[in-house]
């Protein structure tokens, strides 16, 4: 190294020809997103040095115009190298010094735009074919399509045989679907009809090495991951918290892959749209956000909210008992919620005073009337729990009268209950639909999903 290069822990040299007095960025990947690292700009020569005291995270980066629009990737692992390359083809043009990574980088840039060449009119051939109908046509082009990509995939599998250790061949072992073995016969002779997608999913990650944190900084592994939690595993809390236990544990004492793998996955269920994935939030949570070495990357301020979120989740998932109720009613009668006897309850929490609230009760009254033409066990087939948060007393009283309102109307002014924290109440109408035994079977839900809820016989 000359006397420049060691004051530096790393220094990437990139020239682009015809490009003088430019402003440029450096980013790098991260999951599904990118991220800008630093600017330089180049002198009358097209030249531009990025360089920092501490190393650079392996992985994949890119060069961005000043607009910030993508100009090409490049590789980092090696911490001192030359890229030369012009604004005609940044990639196909490129010439590269001191870098291996980077040499095998763009070989197969090159490669894939050459196939693609020759993709092209295979692709539009086979378009015109299929709409003339022309069927032996179809399969002409087919076969001529299925023997180019197999240069590519050849390409591919050689160059994780010859260089293994190179960031591009775990990013192509990582792209790779695991080969799944013949079908077993079962001893009734009959083949196992979910031997494929259990070995599928049970031996998805063989290709990914966990041991390298180059891989979180690439375009692919977030992919990967995504379609493994989302696609491959049912999207049932109890599923998915087995599956991300197991991505954690294979991602093993790498801090930077166990770090995005927590977060990602807590921050996908956190933010679900799907009812019920609360739950594995709370898992997530509680298992690895609670824990100072498995997340230790979280401050004692965010460990707290994140902590405080599950208090507020932990007692009201599907499938719990919901927490039990005893509230007054317009008459100071006391209201036991886990005494009623009904196949159905829904638990409302509302406000005379909420616009959205007053649009539910008028649709509430008729599915009231409507679902109790059923009798359950000499108890109503459905009953309404509802807890008014009504800040005075005879505002609430009054309309539950002019409304005849004749379920169960209680309220707890003062959150005597907890009710707020029992079933993370912070805004109104909250609805919960809870079966015979009270079990929490849906919630957070409209009055007409919960008809469609009781109709669909879910219990």
């Amino acid at each position: 190294l000359t006397g420049l290069q060691q004051a530096f822990a790393y220094q990437i040299t990139v020239k682009i020809n015809k490009a003088p007095n430019t402003k440029f960025f450096i980013g790098y990947y991260y999951g599904d997103k990118q991220y800008i690292k630093d600017s330089a700009t180049t002198n009358a020569a097209g030249e531009m040095v990025f360089k920092g005291k501490e190393k650079l995270q392996g992985g994949i980066y890119l060069i961005a115009s000043y607009d910030k629009a993508l100009l090409f990737d490049f590789v980092v692992t090696e911490q001192n190298f030359s890229l030369e390359t012009d604004t005609l083809d940044y990639s196909g043009h490129m010439k590269v010094k001191g870098s291996v990574e980077n040499t095998a980088f763009f070989d197969y840039s090159r490669f894939t735009s050459k196939i693609g060449d020759e993709l092209t009119p295979l692709e539009v051939a086979y378009k015109s074919a299929k709409s003339k109908n022309d069927t032996a046509a179809m399969r002409e082009y087919r076969e001529k399509i299925a023997v180019v990509e197999k240069k590519l995939t050849d390409y591919r599998i050689n160059l994780t045989i010859k260089q293994p250790t190179l960031l591009l061949s775990k990013i192509f072992k990582m792209m790779r679907d695991v080969d799944i073995p013949a079908t077993p016969t079962l001893p009734n002779g009959r083949k196992d009809s979910l031997f494929s997608y259990n070995y599928f999913k049970e031996h998805f990650f063989d290709n990914f090495d966990f041991t390298d944190d180059r891989i979180v900084y690439t375009p692919v592994f977030h992919g990967r991951i995504e379609y493994y939690i989302t696609k491959v595993i049912p999207q049932i809390p109890d599923s998915i918290n087995k599956a991300a236990d197991k991505i954690i544990s294979l991602a093993g004492n790498n801090k930077e892959v166990s770090k995005w793998c927590i977060f990602w996955i807590t921050n996908n269920y956190e933010t679900s749209p799907y009812m019920g994935m609360d739950a594995v939030f709370v898992h997530m949570a509680t298992k690895y956000y609670n824990d100072t070495v498995k997340a230790f990357w979280v401050d004692e301020t965010l460990r707290f909210k994140i902590m405080d979120r599950v208090s507020n989740l932990e007692n009201n998932l599907l499938g719990l008992i919901a927490p039990n109720l005893i509230m007054p009613d317009t008459n100071w009668t006391m209201q036991e919620l886990h005494k009623i006897k009904a196949k159905y309850t829904m638990v409302i929490f509302w406000d005379a005073n909420c616009g959205r609230c007053k649009e539910e009760m008028p649709r509430l009254k008729e599915a009231y009337t409507k679902l109790n033409k059923q009798i359950y066990n000499g108890g109503k087939y459905f009953e309404v729990y509802a807890v008014s948060l009504t800040n005075v007393a005879e505002e609430w009283k009054k309309y539950v009268a002019d409304n005849k309102l004749k379920w169960i109307n209680v309220s707890d002014l003062y959150n005597n209950t907890k009710f707020r924290r029992l079933y993370d109440i912070y805004s109104t109408p909250v609805i919960y639909l809870l079966g015979a035994d009270k079990k929490i079977l849906a919630k957070r839900l409209s009055v007409e999903q919960v008809e469609d809820f009781i109709n669909k016989g879910i219990e």
